[in-house]
């Protein structure tokens, strides 16, 4: 693939896991970006849709209420802020954000369009820096129901067992 410094190996094992050999970091990282979105591009859309608010676009009125409810968390208004600084000479990991997302949009240009893209008629879109932090916005207001419910799960069922759980939704 243009873009690899040296020789890159990927490999499936037979349970599907990727494997990938790599001489540089970078190249390991590149290669990740372009396996991932192989296998979870349209996944990996999704999330940043969700955190900036975008889903709409692609599944029509319905969503909007969503959309705006992300927007007035301001998660895409931070991931353009924090973007403006994403720059690959700055730290080790950015660098490495950037060869991974390299590989993301490699595959985008070349690798085959997932079905659901036809399906939806939308066309794929390349990977920017504030997509990262719209994904990692999305996925840290999606965990943090957690931090309140799950001690509250632990204690009625190490109270109670499992008899109480269906009234909690669970």
């Amino acid at each position: 693939m243009p873009g690899l410094e040296k020789q890159v190996e990927v490999y499936f094992d037979t349970y599907g896991i990727p494997h990938i050999y790599a001489q540089s970091e970078s190249d390991a990282y590149y290669a990740l970006g372009y396996v991932h979105a192989q296998e979870r591009l349209f996944q990996m859309d999704l999330m940043r849709r969700v955190g900036s608010g975008r889903l709409a676009e692609i599944f029509g009125n319905d969503l909007v209420e969503t959309d705006k409810f992300f927007r007035t968390l301001g998660i895409a208004q931070k991931a353009e802020e924090y973007a403006k600084s994403f720059n690959p000479d700055s730290s080790h990991a950015v660098a490495m954000a950037v060869a991974y997302a390299k590989g993301i949009n490699q595959f985008i240009e070349q690798g085959k369009t997932p079905i659901e893209y036809t399906l939806l008629g939308i066309e794929k879109e390349k990977f920017i820096p504030s997509d990262f932090y719209n994904i990692s916005g999305y996925m840290a207001y999606s965990f943090a129901s957690a931090f309140k419910i799950e001690p509250i799960v632990s204690k009625v069922f190490e109270q109670y067992g499992t008899e109480y759980l269906p009234d909690m939704g669970i």
